[in-house]
């Protein structure tokens, strides 16, 4: 799963993230992107639209909606947290109920939430 930060290397070209979608194509694994990845990333380069939609276009790439049922886990984390971070629950909360790791630049974000989950540095 994709934080804010590894989106961003994506749009700035790094080669650690084109590495991990060249894994996902070759090995058939997803990579999820949550939308609200999407919408934070577009907020701060809104001319970095063309690169975001090359990415989620990947067809191994999968955009995703926050669920009601993942709505409320999220929010019984950021509450047990003591934290308002609902980007970074829903990233914890998904790949902790997939038991998949966190792709980030950014480790810090997803450890004030948790700070055993498996993340891969980009």
């Amino acid at each position: 799963m994709l934080d804010t930060s590894a989106l961003s290397c994506w749009i700035q070209g790094f080669v650690s993230i084109r590495a991990w979608v060249g894994v996902a194509r070759l090995r058939g694994l997803t990579l999820l992107v949550p939308s609200l990845t999407r919408v934070e990333i577009l907020t701060l380069h809104p001319d970095a639209a063309e690169a975001v939609e090359e990415l989620t276009s990947h067809p191994h790439v999968l955009l995703t909606e926050l669920s009601d049922a993942d709505r409320n886990a999220v929010a019984g984390l950021l509450a047990a947290s003591g934290t308002c971070d609902v980007l970074g629950g829903w990233i914890v909360h998904v790949c902790r109920s997939r038991g998949w790791p966190a792709l980030s630049l950014d480790p810090g974000r997803l450890r004030r939430l948790d700070p055993d989950l498996e993340i891969d540095l980009l």
